[in-house]
Order: structure tokens, then sequence, then C-alpha cells
């Protein structure tokens, strides 16, 4: 940060617009809040300026009279400028905020925008600044002997920068998110953050955002006052209260309603929630850690997911890499299974042949650490491993499809038992159809229950009943 005289302690904004009443308007409305700006009014003043500085926040605008401001930001981050970024554009598409947001900006505002939204873009982004810097400074406290590190084996490949970066996030409050794909960890990642922080001694809430319907995971994050709806016979206090003192964790994030996303934005930006039904605002101390699988960015873009609640979530972002490309953190992982599980059962752990480890080698493993290990279990509870499990279905050959037959013939087949499929008994016939139109359903709907749920014409608990009562949850890697 440049520091002048009169300026000390105040945040410094460069500020990039070449209009110059819309540049002097900005100036005005971020001076008032007590911040240093320093207006720019094009790309070459702009890499003039950062090339000499460090300021605390950059705004930039993408339309400028000598250049593109994102192919600016583009080549700012290039060359490892780290500090955060609000592009700002009157042609705001879906396609231009998804550019600006994957150019590393920390938000896109559409023009025109109000003098309160360009404060609270701003605010918000200096304060994931400071968040980062008390990062660096903070001192390590999470040694690779510890508990919450053994916890995620495989750390000396893969997630070796991952588990570099734990002290660092154990040691501040800020908020976390954690992407990856289904059963990569995300889970284990934020107990070894929560028993790494100050807040060990405090609850560790998990919450599945995906398990339950919109409205019951309100109230169950948020809680209700007595009598707002039948049923409500006492004051309940929710699971955000529940985590008071420790940490909640909200995976499956991007399944959340856009009004229980607006709920716990309040809870992030204000450390209070309102219960249900209820008009007192309740205070909290809590830290929140998020977990994904979706494309939260595309989201958000595309007003699925809200942006401001994005940024507030990812002040710290983590990224897991799926298993596929932690080869050399396969065979670390079986050892921890084989001992994990043998110890479990109380039996004596099979070992894996050459074989075994070859496939598991090249095994693409789509549902990644947990299908692992699940396939450690099996081999335990066998006694031996099965390679040729890992081996890849070949395709059946196709055969030439016969020639439609009369009524007639199909009924004389069928009453001689001749070319027909073996007949199934009615329950186990109408279960495996019943099966395949849930799967169907999920897929067509990207593993979104709700949508799945309406394709298919039935409630939301109805599904999530028969996802389970038809073992389907493991096999698509959902909820």
């Amino acid at each position: 940060m440049t520091v002048d005289e009169g300026t000390v302690d105040k945040p410094e904004v460069a500020l990039v617009e070449d209009e110059r009443n819309v540049r002097e308007l900005y100036l005005d409305v971020l001076g008032a809040r007590g911040l240093n700006v320093v207006p720019l009014d094009s790309v070459a003043a702009a890499e003039a300026y950062l090339a000499r500085h460090e300021p605390d926040l950059l705004v930039l605008d993408v339309k400028l009279g000598d250049g593109d401001g994102l192919m600016l930001l583009d080549r700012l981050r290039g060359r490892g400028f780290r500090t955060p970024v609000i592009v700002m554009t009157a042609f705001g598409t879906v396609e231009r905020a998804v550019q600006a947001l994957r150019a590393g900006a920390s938000d896109f505002l559409v023009k025109p925008f109000g003098n309160e939204r360009l404060v609270s873009s701003v605010e918000a982004a200096l304060e994931s600044g400071r968040r980062l810097v008390e990062l660096e400074l903070a001192a390590p406290t999470l040694g690779p002997g510890t508990e919450a590190v053994r916890a995620l084996i495989g750390a000396e490949g893969g997630l070796r920068d991952v588990v570099a970066l734990l002290p660092r996030v154990a040691a501040s409050d800020a908020t976390v998110l954690v992407r990856g794909e289904s059963g990569t960890g995300k889970e284990l990642v934020a107990r070894a953050i929560h028993a790494a922080s100050s807040r060990l001694d405090g609850p560790f809430i998990p919450v599945n955002c995906a398990a339950l319907p919109s409205s019951l995971l309100e109230s169950e994050l948020f809680g209700f006052e007595r009598g707002v709806f039948t049923g409500a016979h006492a004051r309940h206090k929710g699971l955000i209260e529940a985590a008071e003192g420790g940490t909640l964790f909200l995976d499956e994030i991007g399944d959340m309603s856009l009004e229980a996303q607006s709920r716990l934005l309040r809870v992030l930006q204000e450390r209070q929630l309102t219960r249900i039904g209820g008009r007192e605002p309740v205070s909290v101390d809590l830290r929140v850690i998020a977990a994904t699988h979706r494309d939260l960015d595309a989201m958000a873009a595309s007003g699925q997911f809200r942006s401001d609640l994005l940024y507030r979530l990812a002040v710290i972002p983590i990224h897991l890499p799926p298993l596929r490309e932690r080869v050399r953190d396969i065979p670390g992982l079986i050892h921890h299974f084989l001992q994990k599980h043998a110890a479990k059962k109380s039996l004596r752990p099979p070992l894996p042949d050459a074989e075994t480890l070859r496939r598991a080698a090249s095994w693409p493993w789509p549902g990644n650490v947990r299908e692992l290990e699940n396939f450690v279990e099996r081999a335990v509870v066998l006694g031996r491993f099965d390679p040729e499990s890992l081996r890849p279905a070949q395709p059946a050959k196709a055969s030439p499809a016969p020639a439609p037959a009369s009524v007639g013939a199909q009924e004389a087949a069928a009453s001689s038992g001749e070319g027909t499929a073996p007949v199934l008994p009615l329950r186990e016939a109408v279960a495996r159809a019943e099966r395949a139109a849930v799967i169907a359903a999920l897929q067509a709907a990207n593993g979104q229950k709700t949508a799945a749920a309406r394709l298919l014409g039935v409630s939301y608990k109805t599904l999530f009943n028969k996802i389970h009562e038809h073992d389907i949850r493991e096999e698509l890697h959902i909820g």
C-alpha cells in the first residue's frame, strides 16, 4: 500500500474509469467513507500506477478508451497481482460476468448501480483482502503429525498444497469455501480446519443442504418460534445457534434455496439471525465452512446463487483435486483404509497384489476417495482384493434387430414361452422400473432433487425416500 501524508491507515483504492463525471462521482462516494481513492482514467495509466504501487483494492471498468479492462486483469493476474478486484461494466451479460469472475474478480457491478451497492461491494472486497493478509501473517498451528492432517491421507501427493494452506486457514476465523467433486474429502478438510482452530473445544455441526427440502432446511438452520406453523409447539433453536462457539459446515451449499441464502448472508454480514416467525435478532458467534461440487460462479452469473453470498463464502477458497489426478496417493490411501477397516472389524487385512495396484492406478474413480474406501472395505470383508471389479466393462456386441412380429405371432410366442424375456415377480419388476425412473430423473436434472421430483411428478419427500429405498445415493454420489 502507498502511504501519503494524511492517509495513514486509510485503505487505498485504485479506481480505473475513463468517464470523468462517473469517476468523480465514485471518488466522492468512496472518499466520504474514509477511503484513499486514486483516480485513473485509462489502461495505460493503471498499468503505470500498478507497476509501482500495491493498493488494497482495484475497481476496474471493462470498456476503457485505450483497451479492455478484463484483458488488463488477465495480465495483472499473470504477473502475480493478488489485490482484490471489482469489475464494472455497462454491458452486463452472463458471459461477461463469468469471464470476470474466472479472471479473478471479487465482484461484478453492472451500470448503473446505486452508491450503496458500490460501497457494500468495496467493503466486502477490502474485508476479503484483510483476511488474506491475516492468513499470511498467521503462525502455523497444524503440524504434519497432528490427527487433523493424518485424516487427510495422501497429503504427500496431490493434497500437499491444500495441507500446506491449512495452518494459516485454521489460524483465521475467515469463511472457507471448499470445492471439489463428490467423494474428494471436503468434510475431512472442514474437520481438519476446525480441529486445528481456536474453536476446537466448540461444536462441529455438519449440515447437508441437499438432503432436506428447502422449507425444512430453513427451520433446521435458523430455528423457529412457537406457533409459527402446525406442530411448532415450542421455540426451537436451529443448527446455527447449536454451532455457537464452534464451526458450522454447510455441505452442498449450491442446493440451498435463494431465500435461505438471503438469511445466511445476514448471518455472515451481521453475525445475527432471526428465527422463523420471530422478530428479535439473535447474536451468534461461529465460523462457517461451506462446500460444493457445483460451479457456483456460473450459478451466480445466471441468478441461481446469490453473488454477494458467494463472495462472503469464498474469502478463503480451497479446491480439492479428484482422485484420478492424485494417482501417487492411491497406495497410501489403500494402506490407510486397510488398517482402518481391519481394526474396526477385527480382521486381518489382505495385501493388494501388483495387478490390483496397477488397475487401481489406472481406474478413473468417479466416486473419488469414497469409492476407493468402499473398494478396500469390501476386500477386508471378503479377505481378498478383486482386481476384476476394476476392469472396464466390455460393450456388448450389437445384434441385428429382429423384424417386427405380428400380434398373432407375439401371442403365440408368449403362450409357448419362446422369444420372451424372463418373467419377474410383479413386485421386483415394479421396483426395478421405479429405480430406473428415479436414476433417469436425477441424471436429467443434474442431481437437483427438487427438479427431479418435478420431472417424476412426486413430492420431494417421496423422491428422498425412494433414493434411500433403492440405494441410489452412493451409486450417483448425491446427497
